[in-house]
């Protein structure tokens, strides 16, 4: 289920939020159910398929589950961070094939791990939260906030494991006849919040805030049990599963006498002395784990978060204080340290508009990685490539920012930078004005990744550029494919076929995606009311 967390950096959330038809349609997407006066006008709401009364089907699950990640990402609140999102999509895998080993994923009664969706959203609370579906969105302040790595993979374990157990679609299922619209008005009151108070308490008027509450928190028993699944994936994994104690007596002991103030996460999985003393006495059962390291992307992937998280002049001022403080300390004297240290500081060099200081820590950066083992070097060499792209980016340096993508691309292809460096390749291209080469590769970015919205828009303005305009409305469909946006994607495909340019192959791609989206359209129709 959504959980309500507070607050959410949002751009365009008010104008989603107070807009009754977009209510209406979420409202009906959570109860998965069209009143018969309501079926013809609402239009474009997703058919949930058949379903049990107690739980949804797995393709009701995933398709409602796509229509409100479609519904936050048209807000416009997703994080675009190819490189946190592909660090948290890595280690998540871990987890969900661990659930596939230990029976907790079984082909064809539960979704596939491939299912799972792992995206980030820039927001300083302590919060995770599951969609129907496989979608698990993570708040940047866990990952920021989580003293160990293996302590915000015990958060994602145990939403993977409200997944897994199929509670989500349970609660939604038992409910959908009664609270639906209620739950739905939480969903978007959850993304307002912040942005405006007065609009997320008037979509909470649908229904009483305690009792929206209750809808979107689980039982006692499911929380135990998203725990027990938990603590068997962290350990299965090669994670550390005492990081979910930690992180729960911390988040106890710090929340426990201001709880208007605790973050999300706890408001909405209540840490009860039974429960934390129920994973305790797990974790006795266990024998000793053996040393967990963290993956060393980790602390590096924390620090650049930082800085984002506070960009002002006293924030930054704060953090190179901090930092440089830190550097010149004796006991830093650790390559691994001086080297997190450097690229944190080279982050806040770019932040504020420093690109030649941030040059001068990178070569320092790169000196530092140089004397480190070669495990560790084919770790971070990327991560400090990355830096130094973006750097370059900044003084326009746009030949400079194309090798640095290119060889990541070629040296380190798996490696949670490369996807970030190859999209920025192209968009340096686009500066530059060679047009045709950023065609090029934005063709060849998004036949890679093609769930990547920022890359079809790369590709649609290139394509304009290069005089390509059946590419560029078929960048602009697969764009609008990613927002749930299905009418306006077959109006640019249909546009698109109207090119004079269009070729047999060109139409081929047309036609099959024109049906794949007007097969999508219908499907979000709701079915016709009896008569």
């Amino acid at each position: 289920m959504v959980y309500i967390s507070q607050p959410l950096h949002l751009r365009c959330l008010l104008r989603l939020a107070t807009t009754t038809a977009c209510l209406a349609a979420v409202a009906v997407c959570m109860l998965g159910w069209v009143p018969p006066a309501q079926a013809q006008a609402s239009g474009n709401l997703p058919a949930l398929g058949e379903a049990t009364v107690d739980e949804l089907s797995l393709t009701a699950e995933r398709r409602l589950g796509r229509s409100v990640f479609h519904q936050i990402r048209r807000a416009g609140v997703i994080l675009d961070d190819p490189e946190l999102e592909d660090y948290l999509q890595a280690q998540s895998w871990r987890l969900l094939q661990t659930a596939v080993a230990q029976g907790q994923l079984l082909a064809g009664t539960s979704l596939p791990p491939e299912a799972f969706r792992l995206f980030a959203l820039r927001d300083r609370s302590i919060n995770a939260f599951a969609l129907p579906g496989g979608y698990i969105g993570v708040h940047t302040g866990l990952v920021i906030q989580s003293q160990t790595e293996s302590e915000l993979m015990s958060v994602l374990a145990h939403e993977i494991g409200h997944v897994t157990q199929r509670h989500i679609s349970r609660m939604i299922g038992q409910q959908r006849q009664s609270t639906g619209v209620m739950m739905a008005a939480a969903v978007l009151a959850a993304l307002a919040a912040s942005s405006s108070p007065d609009a997320a308490m008037g979509l909470l008027s649908l229904g009483q805030t305690v009792a929206v509450r209750d809808q979107l928190s689980f039982s006692r028993d499911a929380e135990r049990e998203a725990d027990r699944v938990g603590l068997s994936l962290l350990e299965g994994a090669g994670f550390d599963p005492q990081g979910m104690r930690a992180l729960f007596e911390r988040l106890s002991k710090a929340y426990r006498f201001a709880e208007s103030d605790a973050p999300g996460w706890l408001r909405t999985h209540p840490l009860t002395t039974e429960r934390i003393t129920d994973v305790g006495s797990r974790l006795q059962l266990r024998p000793p784990a053996t040393a967990v390291v963290d993956a060393i992307e980790f602390a590096w992937l924390q620090m650049r978060l930082r800085v984002h998280q506070d960009a002002s002049v006293d924030g930054l001022r704060r953090i190179e204080a901090e930092w440089g403080a830190a550097l010149a300390a004796p006991d830093q004297a650790a390559p691994q340290d001086r080297a997190r240290l450097l690229y944190g500081l080279g982050w806040a060099a770019l932040a504020a508009r420093q690109a030649d200081k941030g040059l001068l820590l990178v070569q320092d950066l790169l000196n530092t990685i140089g004397g480190l083992s070669p495990l560790e070097q084919a770790s971070l060499s990327p991560m400090a490539a990355r830096l130094e792209q973006a750097l370059q980016m900044a003084k326009g340096q746009w030949s400079v920012a194309i090798r640095l993508g290119d060889q990541v691309s070629t040296s380190h292809p798996h490696s949670i930078s490369s996807r970030i460096m190859m999209r920025e390749a192209g968009q340096s291209a686009m500066a530059s004005g060679a047009h045709n080469d950023a065609l090029g590769r934005a063709q060849t970015y998004t036949a890679a990744f093609p769930q990547d919205l920022e890359g079809w828009r790369l590709l649609g303005r290139s394509a304009e550029a290069s005089g390509r305009p059946v590419i560029a409305s078929l960048a602009a469909a697969e764009a609008y494919a990613l927002l749930g946006a299905w009418a306006a994607a077959i109006e640019q495909l249909e546009r698109g076929r109207r090119q004079p340019e269009s070729d047999f192959l060109i139409l081929s791609k047309i036609d099959a995606r024109l049906a794949t989206f007007r097969t999508e359209l219908l499907n979000e129709k709701p079915p016709s009311p009896a008569r």
